[in-house]
This record gives structure tokens, sequence and C-alpha cells, in this order.
């Protein structure tokens, strides 16, 4: 593995420099996980929205599994910024919070006026109601609903807040990490159990459905990557050679929890529910997807990338372009399915399934691509993009 230092290792807001001049091996495993993870989040965003997502099992089958996409990129979250600053004498939280809170915070409240204006003013011809709503923009931002994916952020400036307590807990926690898994895994379970069972009282309901804004049901995964990060070596170590065993226990406990979901949608008609993704019998399946999808990682980075230069080189550019793209690509899939020809997107009406969704698909991505693009050379791109300003012309 190369001994490159960590300046160019993707973390969630796009920083590409790790804190002091301390060394890191770069680790290529990210770039692959990075980019495959916002590459099935976007496929099932097409999907849902180019098919019938609340009537359809079939939708909804494959929904459930995606759902572990958010999970995982949590659990990168986690590993990438322990692998960062843990262990720095110089680690300080206000430093850590002026850098990096920035990234986020800005593309977020832009982003969110944005798609407040697009999706929430503009396509109802209410442009003119903007200077007069702005309590409605307020209640978007402050729940990250002005884009249906911008909670994600939301959450993300959360764990920021949160990490140097995260770094302090697994620094002081050494040796007892197995023990601080468990329980973070004890809470994970009661946490995914209330939201699944309990129904709150009707004065609740109102700020009790955000809870999908919030860290607490991501916290296991947070902590998980955090943990791996620190033992990094021995869990290279251990996952070599067993990526067979892992596949193995990932598609069972999928099957399990996708027949759980049959069970009830084929006899009590329980098709859709908003609280899918926080679905007891769905946890094993998350749980087991991030070593699976890291042990995917670390083989490609260790056997397959030395030999394939070129699709390495098209990995870390969807991996540097992939918070970007995942800003835009909402907007690019409204537009793109908002023309209408009998009550369906006029692009799916055309091409018939699965080859509208299929279309949709490789159309967001490239569009998206190209917008990414023109935003990275503009000025501000940091704040646009979450990542650096790229210069007009290619250097030689």
């Amino acid at each position: 593995m190369s001994t490159s230092p960590a300046r160019n290792l993707p973390d969630p807001a796009g920083s590409n420099t790790a804190f002091g001049s301390a060394k890191r091996p770069y680790l290529f495993q990210v770039d692959l996980i990075r980019s495959t993870t916002f590459a099935l989040v976007i496929f099932i965003h097409a999907l849902t929205r180019t098919t019938d997502e609340i009537g359809s099992i079939g939708t909804n089958s494959t929904a459930l599994l995606f759902h572990a996409t958010r999970n995982i990129f949590f659990a990168l979250t986690g590993f990438v910024l322990m692998y960062q600053y843990a262990g720095r004498a110089d680690f300080r939280a206000g430093w850590f919070w002026r850098r990096r809170m920035k990234l986020v915070i800005v593309p977020y409240i832009l982003w969110s006026a944005v798609y407040w204006a697009v999706i929430g003013m503009w396509s109802y011809g209410r442009l003119d109601e903007i200077p007069h709503s702005l309590d409605e923009f307020w209640n978007q931002l402050k729940w990250g609903t002005a884009g249906f994916h911008l909670y994600f952020l939301l959450v993300m400036l959360q764990v920021y807040i949160l990490f140097p307590a995260i770094r302090l807990l697994v620094t002081k926690t050494r040796g007892h990490h197995a023990a601080l898994l468990a329980t973070s895994l004890g809470v994970q379970i009661a946490v995914y159990a209330v939201i699944t069972y309990w129904t709150p009282p009707a004065s609740w309901a109102g700020w009790w459905w955000h809870h999908y804004a919030t860290v607490i049901p991501y916290q296991f995964f947070i902590l998980l990557g955090a943990v791996a990060a620190v033992h990094r070596e021995e869990l290279d170590g251990w996952i070599r050679g067993r990526g067979r065993a892992l596949t193995a226990a990932l598609i069972g406990a999928g099957a399990f929890a996708l027949g759980v979901y049959l069970y009830g949608a084929l006899t009590r008609g329980e098709v859709f529910s908003h609280d899918s993704p926080f679905s007891v019998t769905l946890l094993p399946f998350m749980v087991l997807a991030v070593p699976a999808i890291y042990a995917m990682g670390l083989h490609w980075a260790t056997d397959v990338r030395p030999y394939s230069p070129r699709f390495g080189r098209v990995v870390a550019y969807a991996s540097n372009r992939s918070f970007p793209v995942f800003l835009v690509h909402v907007l690019i899939l409204f537009l793109l399915l908002r023309p209408k020809t009998d009550g369906e997107p006029t692009l799916v009406h055309a091409l018939g399934q699965p080859w509208g969704t299929t279309a949709t698909y490789l159309l967001t991505v490239a569009l998206s691509l190209v917008v990414v693009e023109v935003l990275r050379r503009l000025p501000g791109s940091v704040y646009l993009t979450g990542r650096p300003r790229l210069p007009l012309r290619r250097r030689h």
C-alpha cells in the first residue's frame, strides 16, 4: 500500500488535508467504498422516483436493502475522521469545528435554498411568494426537508459537532472497545425497536417523525467506523480471506429481512413504511454490510487496483466528485422527470420499464457530473460543492 500522506483521503465534507503534518497511508479502499455507496444512493432514488414507491412490493423490496447505504456512509465517516485525527496530540475541537463545519453547513444552507426555491416554490408557481415565505424555508432548513436527501447533511453536521467527544470516548476506552460496541449496539437495537413498534402521542408526532434527521439512529455505525479505524491493521488482517463468509452472512441477513418484509406485505398489506430504514429485522443486514463492503474495497485496493490503473483513476475521479454529485443529483432527477405524459414521467412513458429507470439513472449521473464540473470551476466552489475550485484549464 502506498505511503503517501492522507492529504487526498476523502472525508464526507470533501476536504483532503489531514490535521497537522503527520503521515498516513493512503487508503484506496475508501475511494471505492465512497463512490460505490453514492452510486447506489443515486440508483435507489432513480428507482423510487420512476416506479410506484407506495404500492410496489418489488420497489420496496429493493429499497429495503439499499437503505444500508446511509449506514455504510456514516460508518465510513467515523472511520475516515478517526483515521485522520486519532492520536494527534495537537488536536483541538475549536480548530476542527472552524475548519470542517463550514464545508458542510454552507453547502447545506445554499442547496436547501436552491431546492426550496425550485421544487417548493417554482414548480408550484409560487416564486412571487418567496419574500413572504421565509418561515416555510426555515422549517425545511431545520429538518433537512428542502430536498429529500438533505437530511444527510444535517446529520453530518451533528457528527462533526460530536466528533471531538467521539474521539475522546474511543481513546479513553482503548482496551474495552468490544464492550463499547456491544453497548452501542444494544442502544441501536432499542432505538430501532422504539421507532418500529412505538406510536408516539399525536402531540409528539410533528417532531418525532424527524428522527431520521438526528444522529441517534446512526450512532452505532459512526462508533463502529471510529473503532475500526483505530484497529485498522488488525481489521485488514482479519478480513482478508473472509470475503466469502461475509458475503454468505450478508445474503442470509438480507434474505431474512426480505422474508419478514414480504410476509407483512402479502399477509397484512404493509407494502410501504416511512420507518422501513429503521426496522429491527433489517439491522443485521445493515451491520454486516459495513465489513462486507470494506472487504470488497480492501480486495480491490490490494489485489486488483495495482493491475488496473485506468479503472483506479475512474474510481478516484468518482470518489472526488461523489459529494457534490450527491448535492446536485436530486435537482437533476426532478427536472428530468418533471415532464409528464399520461400521468407518468415522459422519459419512462417513452421507454417503458426497466429502460425508463435505467435511462433515468444514467442520465442523472451524467448530467450531475457535468453540472459539478461547471460548479467546481466557479468562484466559491468550496461552498457550492464542498471541494476547492479547479482551474479553468488543465495545467501541463
